[in-house]
């Protein structure tokens, strides 16, 4: 009979201990070690390779699901979208490149969809042109969903002086303010 109260305690203790599972839209205070899970599929319609063209120049951002992230921040789990990007000028030539790096090194990590304007929100950090920081939106522009509005808001007003681009004209461009990409 100790046995059998024992596993029933066990068991107990096992199911609460499990991390709750809440959906993608969640808006409200999260728990630590929750996990925020795309449980309606919604980022698969931005999962793939988006193609657009700005200032003679054409972008290549491929886009993939992560699961069961931890985000040692917030101290959560959740699903989120990672982006790695091509850039080529008219000619050919390649000014950007990052699409060989790990998933880890993602450029641009997805932080979640937006309540107030139902668009999912990334960050962009770049270690390469000086840790350049900033927020990226994106939100379908037709019914089919293969037409995004990627928008750019980049913060070079933090560059320092012992950054080779400190002051240069022009600063690198990686990514466009703002561009309609098409699904590839």
């Amino acid at each position: 009979m100790k046995n059998f109260f024992l596993i029933i305690i066990l068991f107990t203790l096992t199911i609460s201990c499990r991390a709750q599972i809440y959906p993608l839209r969640t808006f409200t205070q999260i728990p630590q070690n929750a996990y925020l899970k795309d449980t309606n599929n919604e980022l698969q319609y931005y999962v793939g390779t988006w193609k657009g063209t700005w200032n003679s120049k054409t972008i290549l951002i491929t886009f993939k699901k992560i699961t069961n992230q931890y985000n040692s921040n917030l101290k959560y789990y959740k699903d989120l979208l990672i982006g790695k990007f091509k850039v080529e000028d008219s000619n050919g030539q390649i000014l950007f490149d990052n699409t060989s790096i790990s998933d880890n090194d993602a450029k641009i990590t997805g932080s979640g969809i937006r309540k107030v304007d139902d668009k999912y929100s990334l960050g962009y950090i770049d270690p390469d042109i000086c840790n350049m920081m900033g927020s990226i939106l994106i939100n379908f522009t037709n019914p089919t969903k293969t037409q995004m509005l990627f928008t750019f808001s980049d913060w070079t007003d933090i560059i320092t002086p012992d950054c080779p681009y400190y002051n240069a004209s022009p600063f690198p461009e990686p990514l466009p303010k703002s561009i309609i990409l098409t699904k590839q």
